[in-house]
């Protein structure tokens, strides 16, 4: 039967699509590698309560999740690298190979150890824990005031290091509603200026 010629065309699918949480920190890391690269890609938006989608086609629950042209990526680090590997334009990571190292172990730390400071941060729900979660905080934005002091960039442009650690403590602004305070000038600046490469209104909005 011949089609209709006012009938919309099929929706044809994106080759690339990203299950993610909006207020996930990995999820906007990936999200802005992604901007960064200008590749297009669809969302899977997945829910707390309904993550039927995201276990049919990772077999897990944790997000983020990448299906790269039916490839299953889980984890924003691998979905980092894989995205490099195929889209090196804007490239994330910096030339040399022991400044790439650095990189890496910044990502590793950003990921695995900063993320218990602003997890402490967002769990106090008294002011006695609050105290005890800005205490243990103060330690690492002590050591990335100390990093960021006369430097735009940790390299000689942004990275994945950045991107890591910047969308780390952007959820002190975004879900904990906390302001890194006025004191840690040079970490500051450097939040700002993360906020003006990354096109975002105010350092309350998400990267979309």
């Amino acid at each position: 039967m011949a089609r209709n010629q006012y009938s919309k065309p099929r929706r044809t699918p994106m080759a690339i699509r990203l299950f993610q949480s909006q207020t996930s920190m990995f999820c906007e890391k990936v999200r802005i590698v992604l901007a960064l690269k200008k590749v297009p890609y669809e969302v899977v938006d997945v829910k707390k309560d309904d993550r039927k989608s995201l276990i049919e086609f990772s077999g897990q629950r944790k997000v983020p999740v990448m299906d790269y042209h039916g490839q299953c990526v889980i984890d924003s680090t691998f979905i980092s690298a894989l995205l490099e590997q195929k889209h090196p334009q804007s490239s994330i990571y910096p030339s040399g190979t022991s400044d790439k190292g650095l990189c890496l172990m910044l990502e590793d730390w950003s990921d695995e150890v900063l993320i218990h400071a602003i997890h402490l941060m967002r769990r106090a729900e008294n002011p006695e824990a609050r105290k005890e979660a800005e205490k243990q905080l103060a330690i690492h934005l002590k050591s990335l005031e100390q990093l960021f002091t006369g430097k735009k960039f940790i390299f000689d442009r942004l990275t994945l290091a950045d991107i890591a650690i910047f969308t780390q403590l952007h959820y002190l602004y975004t879900v904990v509603k906390y302001e890194i305070p006025a004191g840690y000038k040079s970490l500051r600046a450097w939040m700002e200026l993360m906020q003006q490469s990354l096109k975002l209104p105010s350092l309350y909005d998400v990267a979309a």
